[in-house]
């Protein structure tokens, strides 16, 4: 499953708000960006000649708690958003200059409003700073509020789809674009983002009956399962969350305990979808496949990645879920000594693979296989794709072109092994097999940053 890459994102008002945050999550326009232990302040350039402030407070029950010096009356504003996710992306670029006075005075404020009145010795810590931990009734508020928006939003987007049906899926292509955008917006604002991706990707599946079928029942199937989700288990309730775009407690996975060992990384691939770029970076262990996902707003880098082929041993903690394929890297990795290479499957092995994880999670997108022996054919006729192939058939190859005419050179006709990702339609390939080894077929994949 690919979560939402923008969770912020839900807090924003509207969706317009989104929109003109993600523009803002550049570099550019922030001539200060620091952050404190708890909070986050800026300088913002608008259109103005003085810059506005913009502060993030991160602690307290009600947080994050926004502050801005512009004149928008939406509230939290485009700046205090954009300011979240530049950290979110890129904290290496934040200073750690003290805060200026107006966002100084405002965190103290704050500070005095939620410390206990009774503290006892137990809750200072040896510094003398009151700690304040979650308040679960204003977390059950929170949370309270948020599932009945996410409700309404579900049951509109269930009527749009009975209308869909109902009009005949045929007609589904003369629609404009903008009904597509508008029920997405609608479903920004019910704080369902990963519903909203999903509708947002309709218009590239329209050309095809049979993949629209399937990607309007997975939206169908949540409609479906959100008014019924106390009856699920909790691993399957996770993932229905987290296909609605609740953001992941990266702490709580990590709180739950994880797997310090040897890892072997498959490869990466990246990915840019609405304004934001996703870096998947698929890592095996015994029976273990995990992923690592890495996000980057527009105009900033991503994280140094891990070096595809290679191995390092690291501690890495599983998300909840039916198929515990997300994981959080807890601490940082470092080299190790060649991990062996997983056995190869077959094609078929891939797909029941695939189709066994898809009966535990329907909303799960992508798996990451070692397959072999099999053979790379290039295209027989123009429009025809790659396919890569072995006795009992053959499946759509893509990925770049370099990836993939390294793949020939290196097989030369002949059947061969290599990691993929394969997301239903296709086949991505991320490092090629070769004596023992896997080798990045992409220049993407040597840039390792180790």
């Amino acid at each position: 499953m690919t979560p939402t890459p923008d969770p912020i994102l839900t807090l924003a008002p509207d969706a317009g708000s989104a929109a003109s945050a993600r523009k803002l999550a550049t570099p550019t326009g922030w001539p200060d960006l620091h952050a404190g232990p708890t909070h986050l302040w800026g300088h913002c350039q608008g259109s103005g000649a003085q810059p506005y402030l913009t502060g993030v407070d991160r602690s307290g029950p009600d947080a994050p708690a926004f502050k801005c010096s512009c004149p928008s009356r939406k509230f939290p504003c485009k700046h205090a958003l954009a300011l979240l996710l530049l950290h979110e992306s890129h904290p290496q670029h934040f200073g750690c200059d003290p805060a200026p006075d107006p966002i100084r005075k405002w965190l103290d404020g704050r500070a005095a409003k939620h410390a206990p009145s009774d503290s006892s010795p137990a809750d200072t810590d040896p510094a003398g700073e009151t700690r304040s931990g979650p308040d679960p009734a204003a977390q059950a508020r929170r949370r309270a509020a948020r599932e009945k928006k996410v409700s309404l939003g579900l049951d509109a987007l269930q009527t749009f789809l009975n209308d869909l049906v109902r009009d005949g899926l045929a007609q589904a292509a003369a629609r404009p674009y903008s009904d597509w955008d508008t029920q997405a917006a609608r479903l920004v604002d019910a704080q369902a983002p990963g519903a909203a991706r999903l509708v947002r990707m309709i218009p590239e599946v329209l050309p095809h009956p049979d993949r629209l079928l399937a990607h309007l029942a997975r939206l169908h199937l949540l409609t479906e399962a959100w008014p019924r989700r106390d009856t699920l288990t909790a691993p399957q309730q996770a993932d229905l969350r987290a296909a609605l775009g609740f953001p992941l407690d990266r702490a709580a996975t990590v709180a739950a305990g994880g797997t310090d060992t040897r890892w072997l990384i498959l490869g990466h691939t990246v990915s840019d979808e609405e304004h934001v770029r996703t870096r998947r970076t698929w890592l095996h262990e015994g029976g273990t496949t995990a992923l690592l996902l890495d996000f980057a707003a527009p105009g900033w880098p991503l994280p140094p990645p891990l070096p595809a082929g290679g191995s390092v041993r690291a501690r890495l903690s599983p998300a909840p879920g039916a198929v515990p394929q997300r994981h959080v890297l807890d601490g940082e990795a470092t080299r190790s000594a060649p991990a062996p290479l997983p056995v190869p499957v077959t094609l078929e092995g891939l797909l029941d693979a695939h189709g066994a994880a898809l009966s535990l999670n329907p909303w799960l997108e992508r798996t990451a296989h070692h397959l072999g022996p099999v053979t790379v054919h290039p295209p027989a006729r123009d429009g025809d794709p790659w396919r890569a192939g072995d006795a009992r058939g053959s499946l759509p190859l893509g990925g770049s072109d370099t990836a993939r005419l390294t793949l020939l050179a290196l097989g030369g006709g002949h059947p061969q092994t290599f990691t993929a990702e394969w997301d239903g339609q296709t086949l991505t390939p991320l490092c090629a097999g070769q004596d023992g080894t896997l080798n990045p077929l992409d220049e993407l994949e040597h840039d390792d940053g180790f």
